[in-house]
C-alpha cells in the first residue's frame, strides 16, 4: 500500500470512528430532550385535571319566595277556630347549593306572619330539600314549625314532596316556580279529627353567589 493509500484509509477509519463516537451522543441529546418534555407533558395534564372541573364546580345560589298554601279540606266550623287561618302567604329565604349533576340541595326558613299548624301565632318552618333534574326537576324534603303557639314551642316533623319548574331570567338570576304538598300534624289542634295536610303554590328569585 503506497503511503498516500494508507493516508486515505486511515482518515476514511477517522471519520468512521468519529461517526461511531457520535452516534451515542446524539441518542444522549434524545435522552435529555425527553427528560425535558415528559415533565412538561405532565404538569400540563395536572394542570389540565386539575383546571377543567372548575367549567362546571357547583355553584351557590341565594333566594327569596313567597308561597300562598291552603289545608286540603279547610278547618271545622265554631268559635275555637275564628282566629285560624286555614290559608295564608307565607315568606320563604333559601339557599341551594348545585353540585355538578342533576342533584341540587335546598335549605329553606318559611316565615308565617299570620301563624299556621293550627296557631294564630307567627310560626317559622327550616326545612331541607333534594331535588333532582334541571328546567322542570321533583324532590322531597322535610322540616320542622316553630311557634310560641305548639306545644313545647315545636312540631314534630314533617315531610315534603315538591314539583317545579326552574329557568334563567338574567344572567345569574333565575326564576322558580313550584307546587309543594305538605304531609303534617297540626299538633295545637288536640282532639280535633281534621285533614291537616296543606299544599302551597310558590315563587322564588334566585341569584347566583
Amino acid at each position: 500500500m503506497t503511503p498516500r493509500a494508507r493516508q486515505g484509509f486511515q482518515a476514511g477509519q477517522g471519520e468512521r470512528l468519529k461517526r461511531l463516537k457520535g452516534e451515542p451522543n446524539v441518542k444522549k441529546v434524545n435522552v435529555r430532550k425527553a427528560k425535558t418534555v415528559c415533565p412538561a407533558l405532565l404538569v400540563g395534564l395536572l394542570l389540565g385535571a386539575t383546571t377543567a372541573p372548575m367549567a362546571g364546580a357547583a355553584e351557590h345560589w341565594l333566594g327569596l319566595g313567597a308561597q300562598f298554601w291552603r289545608t286540603v279540606d279547610g278547618l271545622p266550623s265554631g268559635s275555637d277556630f275564628d282566629n285560624l287561618q286555614d290559608d295564608g302567604w307565607s315568606w320563604v329565604l333559601s339557599y341551594q347549593y348545585r353540585p355538578r349533576g342533576l342533584f341540587t340541595f335546598e335549605l329553606d326558613a318559611e316565615l308565617f306572619p299570620d301563624g299556621f299548624a293550627g296557631t294564630d301565632q307567627a310560626a317559622v318552618a327550616p326545612q331541607a330539600f333534594l331535588f333532582i333534574g334541571h328546567g322542570f326537576y321533583g324532590g322531597v324534603g322535610a322540616g320542622v314549625t316553630i311557634s310560641d303557639g305548639l306545644d313545647g314551642n315545636t312540631s314534630d316533623p314533617f315531610f315534603m314532596g315538591r314539583l317545579g319548574y326552574r329557568f334563567a331570567l338574567l344572567g345569574s338570576l333565575d326564576v322558580d316556580l313550584h307546587l309543594t304538598y305538605r304531609f303534617d300534624d297540626w299538633e295545637a289542634l288536640q282532639g280535633i279529627d281534621v285533614s291537616t295536610d296543606t299544599y302551597t303554590f310558590g315563587a322564588a328569585l334566585r341569584l347566583k353567589l
